[in-house]
């Protein structure tokens, strides 16, 4: 089973708890023993663990000293979180004020030493964090390591969000997918299998600039930012199926 069949099991989980224990599962197969999420409604609201939809198999002890003492509204990895899109890799040096000095300290006791956070910006204004941590000393070799499977771990996050939106929401309907046009459909088929808007061009005889219109209007029709998050959902939504 390849990298991207494991992601998609997690499209497939009919209960909350077995969803949980996939992700946990998925985050240590990538080297990281713990692992959180946590995804607000509003990036306006607050960023409280009260208002998040959170799974963690992170410490009850640390949790509840986390949550006691506010502080997300310490911690520099939910700061960038809430004004970045980019990942961020956990350094020593990034904890530079006493009290984020002091936060990380601790959380080290608790073997949250080093880790990768990858900040999530969803359509309708929902912003989260997910953290994938290890107790490795942070330094030089888990730098490697996290540039080594930042793909992979890039592409979990979309596919965490996407399929944790069953469980976020009470489900009034059924989702019906957006009408796309056949063109449409091809490109994402490809890209699904990882084809570049180029060879993709090639595949179906058009141009490169063809390909990326199409797939403008596809994130458009599907209410998504980025063109992974876009085949993600068609996968959900069952209008395509991966190889």
């Amino acid at each position: 089973m390849n990298h991207f069949e494991k992601l998609s099991g997690l499209l497939e989980c009919t209960t909350e708890t077995a969803w949980r224990d996939t992700v946990f599962s998925l985050a240590k197969s990538l080297g990281f023993d713990q692992a959180l999420l946590a995804i607000f409604p509003d990036r306006e609201g607050p960023i409280e663990a009260s208002f998040a939809f959170l799974h963690s198999n992170y410490s009850s002890r640390w949790r509840t000293k986390y949550d006691d003492e506010a502080l997300g509204y310490v911690d520099p990895t939910v700061t960038h979180c809430l004004t970045k899109t980019t990942p961020l890799i956990w350094s020593p040096e990034l904890f530079s004020s006493r009290r984020q000095q002091e936060m990380y300290e601790e959380a080290c006791n608790y073997n949250l030493r080093s880790g990768i956070t990858l900040p999530i910006h969803g359509p309708n204004g929902e912003v989260g964090i997910l953290c994938f941590v290890s107790d490795d000393k942070a330094g030089k070799d888990f730098k490697q390591h996290a540039y080594e499977k930042m793909p992979e771990v890039s592409c979990l996050r979309d596919f965490i969000f996407e399929s944790s939106t069953q469980f976020r929401r009470e489900p009034a309907v059924i989702q019906q997918g957006p009408e796309l046009t056949r063109c449409e459909l091809e490109c994402l088929k490809w890209s699904a299998i990882g084809k570049t808007s180029w060879e993709t061009a090639k595949i179906l005889l058009c141009t490169e600039a063809t390909v990326n219109f199409h797939f403008s209007n596809i994130r458009r029709k599907m209410n998504v930012t980025s063109r992974r998050q876009a085949v993600v959902k068609a996968i959900r939504l069952g209008m395509i199926h991966p190889a």
